[in-house]
């Protein structure tokens, strides 16, 4: 018998993968197949899929399946199988230890379940047995977290996205950082809106009594000489995040005086102001505080 290679294929196409995705997933009888089981079942390799749709997720979605677990699924995997995969891929790409965007091209799981579980990058290595990246986006404390969003929703008028993170390109921070700290974009705002709605520290206490200058030159006259007395204050002049974001939320992200908002002229800038001023016994607290724009807030400034 006459020995021949299989027929040369020049090209392989996006249908074909997608065809026998959908055809594993319907032998199996399952919605939901991990690029493992599909490994294991399917025809064709992962370097061949991530060549084609970039992610296993991207495939699933054409294939019109299911591209998360459910927390059943989830909880059926055990850490040990997570730290397992970790050493795998820290054994294919010769290191001791694994960076982020290397799982995420060689690994099975989701980094967002493993945020979810354990926490930041360099804890799941630490637990696996491996050294830590060395990286420091685990310096972004969370306080700097919370401030970019806040920011971000400001500009944006509105709550973001993981879209406008990944594609608007308005964040000073990557996706990856937020999914690293809070274990996904969506618990991240979750943690934010908590941190908002926290009435602890809204108002910054400054107890403070009342100042006394007292302007003397020789070229004054008495009456001029005679001491101002400035007003006691229960509260900082400073505006915290939380009571800043709670005040621009009131106000729609919009100017008080002429409407103006960074959603519709990324020009503007809002700044929250005092009404009553701080100089003159305003104090910091939300009932005292609107929304301006930069413009209208130096033209109230000029007036006073």
């Amino acid at each position: 018998m006459k020995f021949e290679l299989n027929e040369w294929k020049t090209q392989l196409t996006d249908e074909e993968i997608i065809a026998d995705i959908k055809k594993t997933a319907a032998t199996l009888g399952k919605d939901y197949i991990s690029i493992s089981t599909y490994k294991s079942y399917g025809k064709y390799s992962q370097t061949a899929i991530q060549a084609h749709f970039g992610t296993w997720k991207n495939a699933l979605t054409l294939a019109g399946l299911r591209t998360e677990r459910n927390s059943a699924e989830l909880k059926l995997i055990s850490d040990e199988e997570y730290f397992d995969d970790l050493r795998r891929v820290a054994n294919l790409i010769n290191k001791k230890t694994v960076p982020y965007e290397e799982y995420r091209k060689y690994g099975k799981y989701s980094a967002e379940y493993i945020f979810s579980r354990f926490g930041k990058w360099n804890d799941f290595l630490k637990k696996a047995g491996l050294e830590p990246t060395g990286f420091t986006k685990d310096r972004i404390t969370e306080q700097e977290c919370f401030d970019e969003i806040e920011r971000m929703w400001r500009l944006l008028g509105r709550q973001p996205t993981s879209t406008d993170i990944t594609k608007a390109g308005i964040c000073n921070y990557s996706i990856d950082t937020f999914k690293k700290r809070f274990g996904g974009w969506r618990k991240a705002l979750e943690a934010f809106v908590e941190y908002i709605n926290a009435t602890e520290s809204e108002y910054q206490s400054c107890v403070s009594e009342p100042d006394t200058i007292r302007n003397s030159t020789s070229n004054k006259s008495e009456k001029e000489n005679e001491a101002v007395t400035l007003p006691k204050h229960r509260t900082s002049r400073n505006i915290n995040t939380r009571l800043r974001f709670k005040v621009l939320a009131r106000d729609n992200f919009k100017c008080c005086a002429c409407g103006a908002s960074p959603a519709k002229d990324p020009s503007v800038v809002l700044h929250v102001d005092h009404i009553v001023p701080w100089s003159k016994g305003g104090e910091t607290v939300i009932e005292n505080l609107q929304t301006l724009c930069s413009k209208c807030n130096l033209g109230k400034s000029n007036l006073t």
